[in-house]
Order: structure tokens, then C-alpha cells, then sequence
């Protein structure tokens, strides 16, 4: 079916990162095997399974140049940390530069459109299409199950809400990678698409989320499903973030507080002041990687245990060095920061150096997050460099294997995102309260600066709680940072004017492949002159 989208269709997966056993309690079904299949519930559940399957080996996806040790680009970091440039390469060579100078200059098609792997993985957004696929064929078959066969707590309309939740889910994740997408609604669409405007795509997320919040679980009784397959909380988490892409404050507000006061998720709250050290709260705080605490509301589940990682799968493969954790003396990316005040080179671009933690903890001495998150290990190479620690869980140093989730939504995430919101609108007062709420949970002092400086200090604290999380660069994008005239406020961030920015050139080029045998594909503007 080499037409439309390139190669929209259902899912054979090879399962070569993952085995999904312990993820989802089920076998999930990626590729529906007959006509005959759709006749047990347990089936239909593998069906969904299968979808949740198919976005976690997209995610963690990473093409590799065999000319290049440190070529891992793992989707989920690229296009939410590395583009923003909160992390660059570590060493120094022709590659390594290309790329932190292709993320920089905001030149990634013409630096990198014509190798296979930057074309085939991180331009390609077709993996994310096979998830459609799987969804939409489970909204159109969960029908085939005899009534006779949903004797337990879930429904066969809770079964196709979760299909249309990830459904909807993955249409948001793309828009914001790759702004105008093609919205395929059926199954085995062999149509020769165009790029729909996203905000039309977003109305359709909209749409989709606000019609199956309800049908959905609030909470799951399997410990392998908590946080993983979707609850009423993972629906609303969405909807905030959604809202607040597209500046609807209010309404980014009301769903981030059907989160906050459902009772289901809470922050992991560790030591309280007055402890004699930080350790109950580094035990608590760190679980929140390793996955499922009442603090995560939407991940991707890894288990090193089972098979189901492999080396590029996870951040912690990039950070992390030293024998006891990733069998190396340097990391392959390490954070990164741009020197506040430095004029341009010669070529107009602003210079740019490896960071120390400090550039985004200050309070090095009673912020918690900067003694959990990071530690010295004395390298041989280079006895100062600091390690980035949050994706610490290590089960096999020699072949890189970790059981850190990627989280994709958590509690602190949603209560400064209405921060963000509360501030947008100028309602200060609740903005304030739910800063300090995540501040004083790390031990550092409640904000006190004055109203007019809240949006950007929210900013700051949404960097510094969710480093390494995959949010940065869609923050910079959400609130406008991406080309905000005043590079001393925000350094880091690459190159984008705001007219290059009204064109796209906030998203990511697509693929080669999407042109195969469809003349109504098209680049966006500003992905046509780079």
C-alpha cells in the first residue's frame, strides 16, 4: 500500500525492544491475524494492547550511524529536549558538531535530509501513522465481540475509548512534531493525502477526548496498568496540555484541576523540612523514573528484567557513564547552555559551552532535585563532569539495559502547567500558590518576586523539575519563548526568527518517504527553503 501517508497500514511490529508482557499483563496483538480473530474480550484487550506497543518501539526509536558510537538519537529526547538544546554531544568531532550545529541553526533538513537514518526515523512520522492504524481498526471491529463476552469491569465501550484516547493522544504528540498532519480516521486508507491544518487536527483531538473522558476507568486494580493503558486522569492531562498549545487558558485550567483534585495522583512528597538528611526523599522522589508511583499519570513502561529495553531505549543511556552504570568514562550527551551575554562569531551564530547543574539549580544548596538528579563520579577523563542521575535505574552496565519509564505526563508537569495558565490570565494569586507547592516540595524558598515576573519563573521551575522529561522544547514553543527578542531571558533555545516561525519552522521536516507516489504532499514553508 505504497500510497497517502506512506505505507498507513496495520502494524507488523518487531518487538526487538520490547516484549510487553509485563507492561500491559496481556500479549498485545499488533498485527490482527484473521477474520475470525475479534471474538473475545481478551482479544479486543491485546488489540489495544498492541496500539500502546506500537508507541512505545516508536518512541523509543533511534537511528544509528555504524560510523558513530554516540549516533543514538532516541525519538522521545530528541524532539522534546535535544531540539530545544537542553543536551548536546559530549565529544567534539565532524558529526557530533553537525548535529549540535543543525539543532542550533534550526537547519536539520539541510544538514541531515539525505542520510537514511535522520530520513527513515526522525523525519518519519509513519511508525506514528501504524498507531492510527491499529486504533482505528479496533474502534471498527470491537463491534465483532459477542455481547456474551464482557462479563468483568470493563465495557466494550471503555475498550474502543481507550483506542480513540491514543488515537487522539498520538494526533496531539504529532502536531506538535510536525505541525500540518494528515488525519485518517479509517482503517486501510490508500488515499493520496494532504497535510491537514493542525488546528483542525486539534479540534478533532478535542473532540475525541472530551467524548471518552467518561467512559474511560478513573483507576486501574492491576499494578501493571497503573499509569500505562488509560484512566479518566490520563484524558484530562491530555486535554490540559492541548488547551494550553493552543492558548485556551481557561480551559487548560479546568482540566489541569480535574487532575490535581481527582484523588487518584499526588506528588510524591519524600523527607519534610527538619529531616537530618535528604535520603527519604531522594528514595521516593527517584521511584518516579523507575515508573507507576502515584505521581506518574501517563508513561511508557521498560523493564530491563524481561527484555524489554535495549540500549537506545532510554535517556539514561546517553547521560549516564562510569563502570557501575553504563560502562563508559563520558557520557554520550551531557547539558548543555548558552553563555548568557556572548556576543555572535563570525558566522552569526551565538557560542556555546557544556553546562555545570548550577546554571539551572541555583539553589545548589537546599534544592533536593539537584542532590537526586545529579553526582560526581570522579571521571578518569574528566574528574569535575557531573552525571545526570535521574534515569539511574541500571540493571546491566555492560549492555546498557535500564528500567527507567519514559514519563510522558506526572503531577508536578500538570500542576505547573496550570500555574502557567493561572499566569497567562493574570491571576496571580493561585499561579503563585501552585509554583511554591512544587518549590517547597524540593525544599527550596516560595517565589517572591513580583507578578509580572511569574510566567517566566514558572518557565525556569518547569525546566529545572522536568530536565530530561521531553517538555523543553514544546514549552519553548507553547509560550512563544522559541522567539522571544531577548536571548539574555532565554539562551537556551535555537536560532528562530518569528517570521520563520509563523512558516513552521518550530517543527520538524518530513520524511522523503511521505512524497512516494503522492503529489499532494508537501514540506511547510520554511521547511522548503532549508
Amino acid at each position: 500500500m505504497k500510497r497517502g501517508i506512506y505505507y498507513v497500514m496495520l502494524c507488523l511490529v518487531g518487538l526487538t525492544v520490547l516484549s510487553c508482557n509485563k507492561q500491559l499483563d496481556i500479549s498485545p496483538i499488533d498485527q490482527i491475524p484473521d477474520q475470525n480473530f475479534w471474538s473475545t474480550e481478551k482479544e479486543l484487550d491485546a488489540a489495544v494492547a498492541g496500539g500502546y506497543a506500537i508507541l512505545r518501539k516508536t518512541l523509543a526509536e533511534s537511528p544509528k550511524n555504524s560510523n558513530d558510537a554516540n549516533g543514538y538519537h532516541n525519538r522521545f529526547y530528541m524532539y522534546g529536549d535535544r531540539r530545544g538544546l537542553l543536551f548536546r554531544s559530549y565529544a567534539k568531532d565532524q558529526i557530533r558538531d553537525l548535529t549540535d550545529g543543525a539543532l542550533k541553526t534550526n537547519k536539520l533538513r539541510t544538514e541531515w535530509g539525505t542520510t537514511r537514518q535522520w530520513d527513515d526515523i526522525l523525519f518519519n512520522w509513519a511508525p506514528f501513522y501504524q498507531v492510527i492504524e491499529q486504533c482505528n481498526t479496533v474502534i471498527e471491529n470491537a463491534g465483532r465481540v459477542p455481547d456474551n463476552e464482557f462479563f468483568g469491569e470493563r465495557s466494550r465501550q471503555s475498550y474502543v475509548a481507550e483506542a480513540r484516547f491514543l488515537r487522539a493522544f498520538t494526533y496531539f504528540y504529532i502536531v506538535r512534531v510536525w505541525g500540518n498532519v494528515p488525519l485518517v480516521t479509517k482503517s486501510k486508507t490508500a488515499d493520496k493525502l494532504s497535510r491537514t491544518d493542525y488546528n483542525a487536527v486539534l479540534d478533532f483531538v478535542e473532540t475525541e477526548l472530551s467524548a471518552v473522558e467518561s467512559l474511560l476507568p478513573v483507576n486501574y486494580n492491576v499494578a501493571g496498568k497503573k499509569s500505562i493503558r488509560a484512566t479518566q486522569g490520563t484524558v484530562q492531562a491530555t486535554l490540559a496540555h492541548v488547551y494550553a498549545w493552543r492558548q485556551k487558558y481557561v480551559e487548560a485550567i479546568a482540566a489541569s484541576t480535574k487532575v490535581i483534585n481527582g484523588g487518584v495522583y499526588r506528588l510524591l512528597t519524600g523527607a519534610q523540612r527538619g529531616e537530618p538528611s535528604a535520603s527519604r526523599f531522594m528514595m521516593e522522589y527517584q521511584q518516579i523514573w523507575k515508573g507507576k508511583t502515584d505521581e506518574g499519570i501517563f508513561e511508557i513502561d521498560f523493564d530491563a528484567a524481561t527484555g524489554e529495553i535495549g540500549v537506545n531505549g532510554s535517556l539514561a543511556n546517553l547521560t549516564m557513564f562510569g563502570p557501575k552504570a553504563a560502562n563508559r568514562n563520558e557520557p554520550f550527551w551531557a547539558l548543555n547552555f548558552l553563555k548568557i551575554g556572548d556576543s555572535t562569531n563570525a558566522k552569526g551564530t551565538r557560542t556555546s559551552q557544556l553546562a555545570t547543574p548550577k546554571q539551572f539549580f541555583p539553589d545548589t544548596t537546599s534544592d533536593l532535585r539537584f542532590v537526586a538528579q545529579f553526582d560526581t563520579l570522579n571521571s578518569p577523563t574528566n574528574p569535575a563532569l557531573t552525571m545526570f542521575t535521574k534515569y539511574q535505574w541500571v540493571v546491566d552496565a555492560s549492555r546498557n539495559l535500564f528500567d527507567a519509564n519514559i514519563v510522558i505526563f506526572r503531577m508536578a508537569d500538570i500542576i505547573l502547567l496550570r500555574a502557567e495558565a493561572n499566569a497567562a490570565l493574570k491571576n496571580y494569586l493561585p499561579a503563585r500558590q501552585d509554583l511554591n507547592t512544587i518549590r517547597t516540595r524540593a525544599w527550596t524558598k516560595p517565589f517572591t518576586g513580583a507578578d509580572d515576573q511569574l510566567p517566566m519563573e514558572i518557565f525556569k521551575e518547569r525546566t529545572r523539575e522536568l530536565l530530561g522529561e521531553g517538555h523543553y522544547f514544546y514549552d519553548l514553543v507553547r509560550t512563544r519563548l522559541l522567539i522571544d527578542p531577548d536571548y539574555v531571558k532565554v539562551p537556551l533555545r535555537p536560532d528562530v526568527l518569528p517570521a520563520d516561525f509563523n512558516d513552521g519552522a518550530w517543527t520538524w521536516p518530513v520524511s522523503n518517504r511521505a512524497f512516494v507516489d503522492n503529489p499532494n504532499m508537501a514540506q511547510m514553508r520554511y521547511w522548503q527553503r532549508y
